[in-house]
């Protein structure tokens, strides 16, 4: 499936986000250069960066925080310090490596579901119900990792998670009726993996969930003049 952006104003945008948009969502390796070091080929290349990605997910299960240091990381990966600095320049490039699990995982299962069709409603139906999907696999670790920032200014700032997202929303968004900027504030609210999965511990299937982010979607009320 190939992704095109559709984002209605790129200034602000950091140029390898915009270039990414339009690539194959198949190469995972451009993805992954978003959050770190550019991937090598090499099979114990790639394995020793899962093992890091891991050490994330590992350190947030058992302190209910993300890691502040790449030491920490390294030490849990059973890596050096050098090695993960081979791999990442920065603590919160593994971080982002790890968050990226999300959405790349929701872009895979809508991917498998037929992706984007002439149906804009039922396209952003079954995105939803992906997104979803996505968000109980890993919303319950993600859910620690959150920004001091809002969305839309992220999204501005072009910050990968966030671009990476968008890339995949907006264009369902552009197809509905309404203001795509709003719709999309409207999505992000609602389908929050916090939001997310406080419905599904309160006993909501994962349709019933992606029903009503699709329904809060659709009534987003137009802005008001100032």
């Amino acid at each position: 499936m190939r992704i095109c952006s559709h984002l209605r104003d790129t200034e602000g945008y950091a140029p390898d986000i915009v270039n990414w948009v339009s690539t194959d969502l198949n190469d995972c390796d451009d993805l992954a250069a978003l959050a770190g070091r550019a991937p090598s080929e090499r099979a114990d290349t790639r394995r020793t960066r899962e093992r890091l990605v891991r050490a994330v997910q590992t350190w947030v299960h058992e302190h209910g925080a993300p890691p502040i240091r790449l030491t920490d990381v390294a030490s849990l990966a059973g890596v050096s310090t050098a090695t993960a600095y081979r791999h990442f320049a920065s603590v919160d490039d593994v971080i982002q490596a790890f968050v990226l699990q999300l959405p790349l995982r929701a872009a895979e299962l809508f991917d498998l579901s037929g992706g984007a069709t002439s149906d804009a409603l039922g396209s952003f139906c079954r995105w939803n119900e992906c997104w979803i999907e996505a968000c109980l696999e890993h919303g319950p670790l993600a859910v620690h990792l959150r920004s001091s920032q809002g969305f839309l200014q992220r999204r501005h700032e072009g910050e990968p998670v966030i671009a990476f997202a968008c890339a995949l929303i907006e264009p369902l968004l552009d197809a509905l009726d309404g203001d795509t900027t709003l719709m999309l504030f409207t999505w992000n609210v609602t389908s929050d993996p916090r939001e997310v999965l406080d419905l599904h511990q309160m006993g909501w299937e994962t349709t019933a969930i992606a029903d009503f982010v699709t329904r809060s979607v659709l009534a987003t009320p137009p802005a008001t003049s100032s």
